[in-house]
């Protein structure tokens, strides 16, 4: 079967790219299965490789657009069916898709469409406005919705260090080449941790389903008691801290959102905000007129706890035969490298920048199908539907591989 004209270009670049760059595994490539695709991200899997060199000389031969390579090591790896690979231990991983984090951008370049009542619109939805049934959406990412995922990121990081005593010895972080961040635990301590253990602590982190009580968190009829602040820890100094922060910088308007109330009883609540922190330090959250107390602070303190949740994506965290994308490979879909990205250098790290690899490349003439507002770094598209134009190599890429243009 002869491939499109569009895979066969992008190949080519690819080969070039994997020719002159060398891909150093961080694992040992004779305990991992691997998987490759370029149809689809994984038309076969069950691959294996005896070192780096066989892998690279891999790359530069067939040069897949899509190369992952499980969490997990083996015995025997390539071999079929998986309970006969000798499964020896597997890394802790964490995935942020910014297709899961809530951001204002996406009623901007999101879009979806009904096939059942042919409605569409601008966007986010899981259902049709129309008819409520379910929607194809078209989801696309920006500079700040990849900037939240970051920042996800690195609260994921924040917690495995501060709570589970981790460091750069075995947190590893790369940019999945598309749309967020992967987030490996490579440790010893780790390594035989069953399915069950993994939930248990992806729930904690991810703070599904928290019970505020056990956290210190609650009202016994006139009064709400909340952890001192000098002295909580975990996710209860978490929460903390937020709730203070709030009480101190937000807008009367953010309370009332927060809260629930009419925006006249925040005014009145809100005189004294010094008061308020004292008193939250103290181990009490201040009382309110009438029986509100309770209600009040409940929805603030479900709406902090959305806040600080982390959307682990549940079924890559317990999946131990988890294949997921080789670090410092390319993204079919984008063209940009799966990069890996030291925690001291995440919070300046610039994923649509740093990650480009075809910057060099010649201009080339393509015709966008359809493309909203793109911002992404220092270049900005506007929307564009069923044109033909002439753009830098590195966004014909992405454009072409994200199936949104051809070739002209």
């Amino acid at each position: 079967m002869s491939l499109p004209s569009e895979i066969v270009w992008l190949k080519g670049l690819f080969q070039k790219y994997y020719t002159q760059n060398r891909v150093s595994l961080p694992y040992e490539a004779a305990r991992r299965e691997f998987g490759y695709g370029t149809v689809s991200k994984i038309d076969a899997r069950h691959g294996g490789f005896e070192n780096d060199k066989e892998f690279n000389a891999f790359l530069q031969n067939q040069a897949p657009l899509f190369v992952s390579a499980s969490i997990s090591e083996y015995m025997n790896p390539s071999i079929q069916p998986m309970e006969k690979k000798g499964l020896v231990g597997s890394d802790l991983i964490y995935e942020f898709d910014a297709d899961d984090v809530e951001t204002e951008c996406k009623q901007e370049h999101d879009t979806w469409v009904c096939s059942h009542c042919q409605a569409k619109g601008k966007g986010h939805l899981s259902k049709c406005t129309n008819c409520g049934k379910g929607v194809k959406l078209s989801e696309w990412v920006c500079d700040v919705c990849v900037s939240a995922t970051k920042g996800k990121t690195l609260s994921l990081v924040n917690v495995l260090q501060d709570d589970f005593g981790m460091d750069e010895k075995n947190i590893f972080v790369n940019f999945s080449g598309s749309k967020g961040y992967h987030v490996y635990v490579r440790s010893e301590s780790i390594f035989s941790l069953p399915k069950s253990g993994r939930i248990e602590l992806m729930d904690y982190l991810s703070m599904h389903e928290m019970d505020l009580s056990l956290l210190g968190f609650n009202f016994d009829g006139k009064a709400f008691r909340c952890p001192k602040s000098v002295s909580s820890s975990g996710h209860a100094q978490r929460i903390m801290r937020e709730l203070i922060q709030l009480v101190e910088r937000a807008s009367e308007d953010e309370w009332t959102l927060l809260s629930g109330s009419s925006p006249r009883s925040i005014k009145s609540y809100l005189q004294n905000r010094s008061a308020w922190v004292a008193e939250i330090q103290s181990g009490y959250l201040p009382a309110l007129p009438g029986k509100k107390t309770e209600a009040f602070w409940n929805s603030v303190l479900g709406e902090v706890v959305k806040r600080l949740h982390l959307p682990i994506d549940r079924q890559t965290s317990g999946d131990i035969h988890k294949l997921i994308r080789v670090p410092n490979t390319l993204h079919g879909n984008t063209g940009f490298i799966a990069q890996d990205v030291s925690i001291a250098q995440l919070p300046a790290h610039r994923p649509f920048e740093d990650t480009r690899v075809f910057s060099s490349l010649p201009e080339r003439k393509i015709l966008v199908h359809e493309c909203p507002r793109l911002s992404m770094g220092s270049f900005t598209l506007d929307p564009v539907e069923n044109k033909e134009m002439v753009v830098p190599g590195w966004l014909a890429v992405y454009l072409v591989g994200w199936g949104a243009a051809e070739l002209r």
